[in-house]
C-alpha cells in the first residue's frame, strides 16, 4: 500500500477532529512563595537566549521545532522543522 495514499485518507477521515497546538518557550520550576509575591511588573527570566527555537507540541506529542515571528502586530509561529516520525 502506498503511504502518501494511506496519509490522503488518514486526512480525509480524521482531517476534521480538533486537537490542541500548544507551543513551549520554557518550563522553570519556582517557589511557591515567589509565585505569590508576584505583581504587574514582575520579570521572571528564563535561561533561554532571546531567538531560540520553541518546541511545538499537538495532544502534547512533539511535533515540530518553530520561531516566534509578528504579523500585523500578533505573534505567530513559523514551523521551521517537523519531528521525523519513524514507522
Amino acid at each position: 500500500m502506498d503511504p502518501c495514499s494511506t496519509a490522503v485518507e488518514a486526512v480525509d477521515r480524521f482531517g476534521d477532529i480538533a486537537v490542541t497546538i500548544e507551543a513551549r518557550f520554557e518550563e522553570r520550576l519556582m517557589k511557591l512563595r515567589e509565585v505569590l509575591s508576584m505583581q504587574a511588573d514582575t520579570v521572571v527570566p528564563l535561561g533561554r537566549p532571546a531567538g531560540e527555537t520553541l518546541h511545538v507540541f499537538v495532544d502534547n506529542v512533539f511535533l515540530a521545532s518553530a520561531e516566534i515571528i509578528v504579523i500585523d502586530d500578533q505573534l505567530a509561529l513559523r514551523i521551521t522543522e517537523f519531528e521525523r516520525l519513524d514507522p
